[in-house]
This record gives structure tokens, sequence and C-alpha cells, in this order.
């Protein structure tokens, strides 16, 4: 039993790749593949590797759901992954906005494979879940991002990737703008979101003079949340409208998904909202995303993001058994919504410290892990960069609910009824 507080996450990154530079710098890839595979095929490879301790301040060592995809304490692989990659050339990057710069007048074409083992699974329904080498197995192998993508150079130049990708709705998507994120914990607001879809993503730039800022806009048609296999025959829609300021120090990104999401059959893996009915009536379910983004200070050291989310569930009429926690399949329809603020403080090149507030709220249990109520939560980091491959991130994080129930502590498997309504 550890009798520390707070997160230390080591983050090593054994190959620092830019995918938008004119040649990886990786040590790593250069003795694998030298100049080769980029200068004729402009394919990079990559690798990460991130590990943590977890520890928290009560006698359980369920750190659920604070850890977010880690369940319990001690040490932890989060991911050990490899990335094969072919950048597109394109003035807009899919799933993140348009960025300044001409046109390209060229079609081209890309592509990412992602392979990770470890605890931060995020398993595809109707894939990995059917792999026998994961039955039973943590941590597990999956692969969570397979897709092509194209641009063609139409008006201010359109992107369409097809696959499986990390989500684009919300400020936490799995891109590695900042590798992988500015926190090691997450927030609410991303456990309650979409991780990642199987479908089409059509992305563009509006047509706007760029004295107006940059605009962008996304739609996509995928198979719903976390599916490769369809659920019920019934696809969701994807939207995204984003901008950014000319000097691209603002960025305000809306997002949504819309679609029925009922589970048919009554198969109840597709979580976290579980939701069915017995005369396979549609069951509709939404969820919306705004992020605003602040760059701050003449060395644009500061960063200041605000992320606020909403969603619902329409409810079924088949109710949880007995061998299931309360709330276990939504009956009613339900709602939950948040509101997260993030402080990033770059003091030099190679330490940034960074704190982070949540208020969240759940209000019919929606959750299959939670039970109705208020969520809060502080978060405080640094990040010290002593290589450019390697991140050190000592992080504490305390958080409180008001409700009903106690979703902190408590005994493994059963996660839902905790013993304490705070932890550190």
């Amino acid at each position: 039993m550890y009798k520390f507080s707070g997160f230390l996450a080591l983050a090593l990154w054994f190959i620092s790749a830019s995918v938008e530079a004119s040649q990886p710098k990786g040590w790593l890839y250069q003795e694998l593949f030298g100049d080769q595979l980029w200068e004729e095929r402009r394919v990079n490879v990559s690798a990460r590797i991130q590990t943590g301790i977890l520890a928290n301040d009560n006698s359980s060592e369920n750190v659920f759901p604070t850890g977010f995809f880690n369940l319990e304490e001690g040490l932890v692989l989060n991911r050990a992954e490899i990335l094969i990659e072919k950048p597109l050339r394109a003035n807009y990057k899919p799933r993140i906005g348009p960025f300044p710069g001409p046109t390209p007048n060229a079609w081209d074409w890309g592509f990412l494979i992602q392979g990770r083992y470890g605890e931060d699974f995020s398993r595809t329904y109707g894939f990995e879940d059917e792999w026998g080498i994961n039955e039973g197995e943590d941590p597990v192998l999956i692969l969570p991002q397979w897709f092509a993508k194209i641009y063609a150079p139409i008006g201010e130049g359109v992107t369409f990737q097809i696959g499986t990708w990390f989500t684009n709705i919300g400020n936490e998507i799995g891109a590695p703008v900042d590798p992988p994120s500015s926190f090691y914990s997450h927030p609410y607001a991303m456990l309650y979101g979409p991780s990642k879809h199987f479908g089409g993503l059509l992305s563009t730039q509006l047509p706007i003079d760029r004295r107006f800022g940059l605009w962008g806009v996304e739609l996509g048609l995928v198979q719903g949340w976390n599916n490769l296999q369809d659920n019920n025959n019934s696809k969701s829609l994807i939207s995204a409208l984003q901008w950014r300021s000319s000097d691209m120090r603002t960025w305000i990104d809306v997002e949504s998904i819309w679609g029925n999401e009922q589970s048919e059959g009554g198969v109840t893996d597709q979580r976290p909202f579980v939701a069915v009915s017995s005369s396979g009536k549609d069951l509709f379910r939404q969820f919306h995303s705004l992020t605003i983004s602040q760059t701050l200070g003449e060395q644009r050291q500061w960063r200041l993001i605000l992320n606020a989310v909403y969603g619902d569930q329409e409810g079924g009429d088949v109710a949880a058994g007995v061998e299931n926690p309360p709330g276990f399949m939504i009956t009613e329809d339900s709602q939950w919504y948040g509101v997260n603020l993030s402080l990033l403080w770059k003091y030099r090149q190679d330490l940034q410290l960074g704190i982070r507030g949540e208020w969240f709220k759940d209000d019919d249990g929606a959750y299959f892990l939670l039970p109705e109520g208020e969520y809060r939560s502080w978060t405080a980091n640094l990040s010290w960069f002593p290589q450019s491959w390697l991140r050190i991130r000592p992080e504490i994080r305390y958080d409180r609910y008001k409700g009903p129930g106690k979703p902190f502590g408590g005994s493994l498997p059963n996660l839902f009824n905790g013993e304490r309504k705070e932890q550190l």
C-alpha cells in the first residue's frame, strides 16, 4: 500500500517525431530505416510508452473513476504503442481544424495505423472485444486507430478519412497535439463522451476572408459510440464547426454527435450508457462539446482552455438484473453535463505547470458504474522534459462527490458501491 497522494506519470517518447517535419528526427527511426523510407514513401514510424504510479488516500486500492482506465493503485502500464503514418499534405488536420498557409493544389493521400498494449484499452465493440488474445487479460492489445485519408484541392481544400479513429468531440480527443495530453488524469467530460468511431469524416475550410479568421467544418457518418459492429442498424451523425483567429491565439470548437444508440437483443457490452427497448424502439442519444482556447503572453507561454459538455440518452424499458448495480440500465431519459477549466503555464522550454478545475453533474446516474450526483475535481501537475523524448509528470488530484451514493473507494470489481464521497 502506497502512503503518498497523487499521480506520477513517466512518459517516455522513444522517438520524437513530428509528422509535419520534412524528415523524422527520432534516433531509432534513423537507426532502423535511415532516410530511404521517408524520402521514397514519406512514411514515418514512431513509438512511445507511458507508465505511471497511482495511489489514493483511503484504504481501498480502487482509484476509479479518477484513474480513468486505470482501476487499481500501484505501477501501471498505460500504453506501449507504435504508430505507422503517412501524413497528409493539407491545410486542414482532420479532427483538429484548419491551419494557416496556402491551399495545396495537388491531390494527396495518407494513413495511420496505431497499435497499443496497455491498460488504456478503449476497446471497439465488435472488434478487439472479440479477440481471443485479450480474453480475461489486463493489459490488453488493441488497434485504437487505423484509417486512410485523402486530400482534394477543391475549393479551400477538402479532406476525407475512413476507418476507425479517436473522436473529434471534446477537448481531449486522443490526438498527440501535446503528447498525449496536458494532464495525466482525465476530466469527467472525457469519461462521459465517445472515445472513437468507425466511419467516415469529411473536413474543409470555409471560403471566408482570412482577415476574419480561419473557419472549418466537419461532417461524419459513423457506427455510433466505440462501435465497429453496428448495434442497431442506425448510423450516427457527427458535426463540428471550428474557428481560429488570424494569429492562431484563439480557438473555438463546437462539436456534436446525434444518433440512436440502443442496445438490441439485450447486448450490454456497449458501455458506458446501456439502454434496451423490448419492442425495438429507437432510443436517441446526443452529446455536445464547446471548447474555447486562448493563448496569452508575448511568448505565448500561457494557455487558458474552457470546455463545456452536455449529453442525454433516451431511456428504455428493460431494467437491470439483480447481478448488476443500480442504474446499470437506463430506463428514464437521462442527462449529464459539466464544465472544466484548465490553465497551462510554460515556465521555460522544458517545464510546464498546469491546473484544472471541473464541475460535472450526472442527473440520473446514466454512467453504468457511477451513482447519480454532482462531481467536482481539482488537478495540478508539473510537466518536466529533461530530454525531448522524456517527460516526467507528477500530478495530484482531489475529487469530491455530492449525492446519494459513494463513488470512491470500495473493492474491485464492484466499482459502483464505494465507501467514500471524496478521493485524493
